[in-house]
């Protein structure tokens, strides 16, 4: 989101921006909120929705830790339990992907113990500990492009999971024309990479 509002302050420098992480739903007309980016589509009837993506999870870590723990001939169902990094999605987010969902997506049945390995809270929070050779997230692909692409993870297999939902905009009608919300969720809409 931050590289997205950089290039949308160069068209409105002046501006205000607010950016909150908050559980869904909430309620955009008391707290004046001009566009909502939420986790499906199903949070805010009666509002706007346009779609920006539909992620996807993939293992990643670091090159470094990869090298240490690692070879050409390792599959991760080898790889000790504490060495995964798991993301706790909350009660809200049941149908985000888990690491027993990926092994099952490669044909296998191997179910890592959350309580083995290492627990973050954010989807982001995996990528940076995996970023720091933490050891292996089930990442998603969204938030990993970035450190993919400059060679500060590496992709441990081409097969990946999709979530359960997509990414949405959601903006109260009377603000979904305004120059700047159009421009932010044209902004969205453009950069979302194609999962």
């Amino acid at each position: 989101m931050a590289p997205r509002l950089a290039v949308l302050l160069d068209a409105f420098p002046h501006m205000a921006i607010d950016v909150r992480a908050e559980d869904d739903p909430i309620d955009l007309m008391r707290w004046n909120v001009d566009v909502r980016i939420s986790y499906g589509d199903y949070h805010y009837p009666g509002l706007r929705m346009v779609r920006l993506v539909h992620d996807d999870v993939l293992p990643v870590c670091a090159p470094e830790f990869w090298r240490r723990h690692g070879n050409d001939d390792a599959s991760l169902v080898d790889f000790h339990e504490s060495l995964f990094i798991h993301t706790n999605w909350g009660p809200n987010y049941a149908s985000h992907p888990t690491w027993a969902d990926w092994f099952a997506a490669c044909g296998g049945s191997r179910s890592p113990d959350p309580s083995h390995g290492r627990r973050v809270g954010l989807s982001s929070l995996a990528i940076s500990s995996a970023r720091l050779g933490l050891g292996i997230a089930l990442g998603q692909r969204v938030v990993a492009q970035a450190d993919l692409d400059a060679g500060r993870l590496i992709a441990l297999s081409s097969v990946s999971v999709r979530l359960g939902h997509p990414y949405c905009a959601f903006m109260p009608p009377a603000k979904a024309d305004r120059a700047d919300v159009a421009a932010l969720v044209g902004l969205l809409v453009k950069t979302a990479p194609s999962t």
